[in-house]
């Protein structure tokens, strides 16, 4: 099996299916059942790689001789399976792994992506200076229309987008230096660097929403758009000042939270 990418980017499969899958007839199991333990196992051993497109139900029928019915019956019930997603307009691929946070403890995103064993990334949508409205100054106790930092960033992991995320900074970090966040890639570690500023806890909500037209586009959701997780989180030293407040949209197909609880 290779891998190569269109020219939107997606990766595209170049698997002989001839070779690889085996069905018959003549066998008890029926045929969708043999090419969908077939297609499970490659998906799960990594010879389907994810994000992977698969051919079309019409190429797949013609390659194993088999009817766009049996392909579809065997797809849709991957599809059930969570291995597989269908993309209007798009085909069918290899659904992407989704990215865990463990609500344990409090990380920045390039530290959660490391320990994830993910390369993480941004680019840069926006970087300004503005008067905190009412929200943002409750959130990082300061007074409405103070200037604080605002930056907005397309957040990825391995290359694909995953978040989009505006950082507000209090007063006492303005003026902010963008390119130290560039250089660094990390804002925990350009407050640590330069302010001498460690996070210790936070306050973090989130809400299951539909996305706005902006974060379809700079994440790249495709049709049928999914819902995105909408969390918000502020962020305080060890003397209980905020650092950072923060919301950010998930791609809901690829991020999921994790919680740890006690009984006591």
């Amino acid at each position: 099996m290779r891998a190569s990418h269109d020219g939107g980017g997606a990766v595209r499969s170049q698997v002989d299916f001839e070779t690889l899958i085996h069905v018959d007839p003549d066998l008890p199991t029926p045929v969708y059942l043999q090419l969908q333990t077939q297609l499970r196992a490659y998906i799960v051993d990594g010879r389907l790689p994810s994000g992977a497109a698969l051919p079309s139900e019409r190429t797949l029928a013609d390659r194993l001789g088999l009817s766009r019915m049996t392909i579809r019956r065997a797809l849709a019930a991957l599809v059930a399976e969570e291995l597989l997603e269908q993309r209007h307009g798009s085909g069918t691929f290899v659904r992407a792994d989704r990215v865990r946070q463990s609500v344990d403890r409090v990380l920045g995103f390039s530290d959660e992506m490391r320990r994830l064993g993910k390369t993480s990334g941004a680019r840069l949508v926006s970087f300004a200076s503005i008067k905190a409205d009412a929200n943002v100054a409750m959130n990082l106790q300061t007074d409405v229309g103070r200037v604080v930092t605002r930056i907005t960033r397309v957040r990825t992991a391995n290359d694909r987008p995953l978040a989009l995320q505006t950082a507000y900074l209090p007063p006492r970090f303005h003026p902010f230096r963008i390119e130290d966040l560039v250089n660094l890639g990390s804002l925990y570690a350009v407050l640590r660097r330069n302010y001498g500023v460690i996070p210790k806890s936070a306050r973090q909500t989130v809400l299951a929403r539909m996305p706005t037209g902006r974060e379809i586009d700079l994440l790249e959701l495709d049709d049928p758009v999914p819902p995105v997780l909408s969390l918000e989180r502020t962020t305080v030293d060890a003397a209980g000042l905020p650092i950072e407040y923060v919301q950010s949209a998930y791609d809901g197909r690829s991020y999921q939270l994790e919680l740890y609880l006690n009984a006591d």
